[in-house]
């Protein structure tokens, strides 16, 4: 990696951890999905893991919008439930995650690519501890046309950057979503995975358990 220039990380489940944060953003899903097709909250959440699974068969990853696309909602919909989840209420400071984001800052551009939009991102920098302007190259919702696992977001980001893909890396924790479209557009890639499968290493050049072992790399 010694050509790496710029340092792009996905968010849930890369530089934060919280099965409590991620089964928010379906419920508020299966809220929205109950209370407008006046339903039970049982048969809401019955009718998005269906349309999920059905969706699995043909497509390679299924995102919480594409799903909620097929029950006739838009991705302007889907953000502002997600919006709803307060990331106060389930992250906590994290000084050791700061100081090894502080670290690579002072060699590398850094920044993010999530689904997310810009201010429920800047929501969950706060709630972590972290400083946006370290992670200032932001490749969020609200500049993109089409989302993960779409390459626009990897080529949007290699282009804010000002680099050749190649001299991008991108560390994130899912291989659909996140590896394969990466490496795609010719970015370098890190899995953060404990134990991955062959599979999952098909496009990661390299392979870390934890965000934080980064400082072993760089």
């Amino acid at each position: 990696f010694e050509h790496i220039k710029v340092i792009f990380f996905d968010v849930g489940d890369t530089l934060y951890t919280s099965e409590e944060m991620e089964k928010e953003y379906p419920r508020q899903l299966v809220k929205l999905l109950a209370k407008t097709r006046n339903i039970e909250k049982d048969v809401a959440k019955q009718l998005l893991k269906e349309t999920t699974e059905k969706l699995k068969v043909t497509e390679r990853h299924v995102t919480k919008v594409r799903a909620m696309r097929e029950l006739g909602f838009t991705r302007a919909q889907v953000h502002e439930e997600f919006c709803k989840v307060d990331p106060l209420q389930f992250l906590t400071k994290d000084p050791e995650l700061d100081r090894v984001i502080s670290r690579l800052a002072k060699k590398y551009q850094l920044g993010i690519i999530s689904n997310f939009k810009r201010s429920h991102m800047i929501a969950i920098f706060s709630a972590l501890g972290l400083s946006e302007q370290q992670l200032s190259l932001m490749i969020t919702e609200d500049i993109l046309q089409e989302i993960k696992p779409h390459p626009e977001p990897f080529q949007k980001a290699v282009e804010l950057s000002g680099y050749d893909a190649r001299e991008c890396l991108y560390v994130a924790d899912s291989p659909t979503k996140d590896i394969h479209p990466a490496k795609e557009v010719g970015m370098m890639t890190i899995l953060v995975k404990a134990n991955p499968e062959p599979d999952d290493m098909k496009f990661a050049d390299a392979n870390i358990t934890n965000v934080k072992e980064l400082e072993i790399l760089f």
